[in-house]
């Protein structure tokens, strides 16, 4: 009985050092390409943002399978996750500030020796994180609450996913056209194809009990495209929302609200139709292979084989 709390902290404690080597990785990626002479119109791409909402993500999702079923727990990880992300990129601002790497983003031209600017610019990072923080614990939470459908983590997880990579692609300052390439309308209608054809392995014997896991997704989808208009009026404009056109809140709540009405809408229609129709082609094919097994009492061919040869024995015994 001892030994089972021992597993479940050391795995969680091996899953949140592997998020904390991708992260640290990923940081260092982008300033030794930078060193290298990549143009950080390509590197920018390497965001530690958008790296460390992506772990929050994964973190959540697989959670309660390392032993965490209380939400509260997830807070310090998120804590932990931002503040080394931004560690790294104070590591990397000051070593770029004193030895003047021009090639490398992380300090500005201004940070050359003059230390006061250089403190402005540190503590800047510093603050931030207890927002990234506050991001990564609700980016967190969703998949975590999610566990009680657990055909819907996954998906929800790869949806978050896309909106987070589109969100920071137009945030760095990329064209809108190709951020499209991260949507997550087109990671909707897979879902349903998703839950169609793999009902079975959760356990899921008929296509109305589909619908319920069809519709959280609906619901996730839009949460998940609302928060990204959240952080659009906050901070970077995207697509999500604009900010300059005025009524931010009122526009918010009606985006709120508009949101609800189209994630029930797309889950129902869309994702839970798709996921009938998978199902209902997947049990055709099981049927198809069922029939083909051979019938009751019929012997299987290497089972044939051996009583056949075990039957020649005996007869040379015999004899």
């Amino acid at each position: 009985m001892a030994t089972v709390p021992q597993l479940t902290m050391s795995r969680s404690h091996s899953l949140l050092c592997g998020s904390l080597v991708f992260l640290a990785l990923l940081v260092t990626t982008r300033f030794v390409l930078e060193l290298a002479g990549v143009s950080q119109a390509g590197t920018r791409y390497l965001s530690g943002s958008a790296g460390l909402f992506l772990a929050a993500i994964f973190i959540g999702a697989v959670a309660p399978l390392r032993g965490v079923h209380k939400l509260v727990k997830l807070a310090l990880p998120a804590v932990i996750l931002s503040a080394w992300t931004v560690g790294w990129i104070v590591l990397y601002t000051v070593i770029s500030a004193v030895f003047r790497l021009q090639r490398s983003h992380y300090a500005e031209a201004e940070d050359y020796g003059n230390w006061t600017h250089l403190g402005h610019h540190l503590l800047e990072h510093v603050l931030e994180i207890g927002i990234f923080a506050m991001v990564a614990f609700i980016l967190m939470t969703v998949p975590f609450l999610l566990r009680r459908w657990p055909i819907t983590v996954a998906p929800a997880a790869v949806l978050g996913g896309l909106v987070v990579m589109r969100y920071t692609t137009e945030a760095l300052g990329a064209d809108p056209a190709r951020a499209a390439a991260w949507s997550s309308t087109v990671g909707i209608l897979l879902c349903g194809f998703y839950l169609g054809g793999s009902a079975r392995w959760f356990g899921i014997s008929s296509g109305g009990q589909l619908l319920v896991p069809a519709v959280v997704l609906g619901w996730t989808w839009r949460f998940w495209a609302f928060f990204a208009a959240l952080l659009s009026a906050a901070f970077y404009k995207t697509h999500f929302f604009e900010p300059s056109q005025g009524q931010v809140v009122a526009r918010l709540l009606r985006l709120l609200g508009f949101s609800v009405v189209e994630g029930f809408l797309a889950g129902l229609l869309v994702v839970w139709v798709i996921a009938l129709w998978i199902f209902g082609a997947t049990s055709e094919t099981a049927m198809v292979v069922g029939s083909q097994k051979a019938t009751p009492g019929t012997p299987e061919p290497g089972r044939l084989h051996e009583e056949g040869t075990g039957g020649n024995v005996m007869r040379k015994g015999i004899a």
